[in-house]
């Protein structure tokens, strides 16, 4: 395809101009830009011949024509710009200045973020982060959306080919159930246990449940009846203290547990609880957010 006339005009041109205007010198104007007196000269020559007339009277004294002023005027305001977007991106990459925008599934969001966020924080201090709590169906919509740059959380399954996923850390599952519970002062129980109980369902739309319904149904012949949905882990942990039913949740939420609750471990099945990483597929991500999911990878698990 044939360039336009405006496609010849180079930004080494407008530089070459904006430097002669501003020094009143080709000789002042190369060392400026660490170029040859002739290599400017021929520069603006060049532009000249491209525009169709003189932008520069020469002489003893530099003076732009009126078509050079117009020429410099839009090459200073140019330059400007593409020099503080440039500064901007290399600003970016080197971690000097940028957001990153996570959504976050509300059980990893109160258990595993605050110390994540803490290291971040500590170590790139010029980057801004900013946390939504969100439900799986949030996530996903804030990262398909691009309202957020990164998304943590249970496992979305596969059903969104737009979004990629990568697994982080899986995280056995216990029943909380209150401190005077008949199974309370159990230190692991059976699932067939579970069979009648009154069950608190947190983030009922996350992919997880499906797959923990499936696995107590076909191994330990439980199908748990599920008394109320909510979708915070403090309504759950206020549910339970109330006495209005238990709940399956990932071991990593104890350290947010209130202090007259148990978590028993469950067995035969053991219920496990992916904890993943999710991004646009085919979308980069900015730097920060890379650091972000860099640091993810490596700190990113229960406390130990």
């Amino acid at each position: 395809m044939s360039k336009t006339g405006n496609e010849e005009i180079s930004l080494q041109q407008l530089r070459a101009l904006a430097a002669v205007a501003e020094s009143g010198s080709f000789t002042l104007a190369a060392e400026s830009l660490q170029l040859t007196q002739p290599a400017i000269s021929h520069l603006i020559k060049r532009m000249e011949h491209e525009l169709g007339q003189p932008l520069v009277v020469r002489g003893r004294r530099i003076r732009m024509t009126n078509a050079g002023e117009m020429m410099v005027d839009t090459a200073v305001r140019a330059l400007r710009l593409i020099d503080e977007s440039v500064d901007a991106c290399r600003s970016q990459s080197q971690l000097r200045e940028g957001r990153v925008v996570l959504a976050v599934g509300h059980l990893t969001a109160g258990a595993l973020l605050p110390p994540l966020l803490g290291r971040f924080s500590q170590q790139h201090p010029s980057l801004a982060t900013s946390l939504l709590d969100s439900t799986a169906e949030q996530m996903i919509s804030r990262i398909l959306s691009q309202e957020a740059d990164l998304g943590f959380g249970s496992d979305i399954g596969q059903k969104h080919s737009e979004l990629a996923t990568e697994p982080l850390f899986t995280e056995r599952m216990s029943l909380f159930v209150r401190d005077d519970h008949p199974l309370a002062q159990r230190v692991v129980i059976d699932a067939k246990h579970l069979d009648a109980l009154p069950f608190i369902h947190v983030n009922p739309d996350a992919n997880i449940w499906r797959s923990v319904s499936r696995q107590l149904s076909s191994v330990a012949n439980v199908y748990p009846r599920v008394v109320h949905h909510v979708s915070m882990l403090s309504t759950a942990f206020g549910l339970i203290q109330s006495g209005a039913g238990v709940a399956l949740l990932p071991r990593y939420v104890e350290v947010l547990m209130p202090g007259n609750l148990r978590a028993v471990a469950v067995t035969r099945p053991t219920l496990e609880y992916p904890v993943v990483a999710v991004r646009l597929a085919k979308h980069p991500l900015n730097p920060a957010a890379m650091a972000f999911l860099t640091m993810a990878r490596q700190y990113m698990k229960p406390r130990k």
